[in-house]
């Protein structure tokens, strides 16, 4: 990533509300914010370990974090200002962030339900969350809990489809698999004037003949979006409106 986007991430932080007690504060928030992200990035979850790869790294790292002392931060210190800080202040900042990033280019995002098994629930279970996935940059640009929501991944996507795209009106396609294609979801797209790939399966036999019939009587238009492999390997379109 280049010099600017960087500067601008580390404002980004820089934006987000200090609420610990200026007595006793030996690291900017900012800085530990920095820290942990780039951690997130290197996958690592543990504050522990994120201490013992800053105390391998901190030559490179103190400086242009923003860090103002020697000393490396300790793993409590790194929880503790976390465990303070407002999780919806540094959403919308770092949403100003990426959309500044992506700039008003048209997008094309992959839907799919995602399961954690290092994040749990209240009762244990593993975590499943809905993930809006831009392909060209790799960032998620959405993601809500499926059970939090009490459906399953098309309703949170209809309940969340137009914040997404008032968030992100760049957002042109979503493709998604077979779970998708479901009659209230693709009106909900249609309102809202976004295409649509959807895989629909062999067993899915009503679906398949109504799409037979509708685009064999449709008229032929450019492409939103369009994948070409190599090797002769067939193209996938993507038609405005067909599906």
């Amino acid at each position: 990533m280049a010099t600017a986007p960087i500067q601008s991430l580390l404002d980004v932080f820089a934006q987000v509300p200090d609420t610990r007690r200026p007595r006793g504060v030996r690291h900017p928030l900012p800085a530990l914010l920095a820290l942990v992200f780039l951690g997130l990035l290197a996958r690592i979850r543990e504050m522990a370990v994120l201490q013992r790869w800053a105390e391998d790294h901190w030559d490179e790292l103190r400086e242009p974090l923003g860090f103002t002392r020697d000393e490396r931060p300790h793993a409590t210190t790194i929880s503790r200002a976390l465990s303070g800080c407002d999780l919806g202040a540094f959403s919308r900042a770092f949403l100003v962030w990426l959309q500044g990033e992506l700039g008003d280019q048209p997008l094309v995002a992959a839907v799919d339900g995602k399961t954690s098994c290092q994040g749990l629930d209240a009762d244990g279970n593993p975590v499943q969350m809905l993930t809006v996935l831009v392909h060209h940059v790799k960032v998620v640009i959405g993601q809500w809990s499926v059970k939090g929501e009490k459906t399953n991944e098309p309703g949170v996507l209809k309940n969340h489809l137009a914040e997404l795209l008032a968030d992100f009106p760049m957002l042109r396609l979503l493709t998604g698999d077979a779970i998708f294609a479901q009659r209230p979801l693709v009106e909900a797209l249609l309102a809202e004037n976004c295409d649509y790939l959807l895989q629909i399966k062999g067993n899915q036999g009503d679906t398949q003949d109504t799409l037979r019939h509708c685009l064999g009587t449709a008229h032929e238009r450019t492409p939103a979006a369009e994948t070409k492999e190599k090797k002769g390997m067939l193209s996938i379109a993507a038609a405005s409106g067909l599906i």
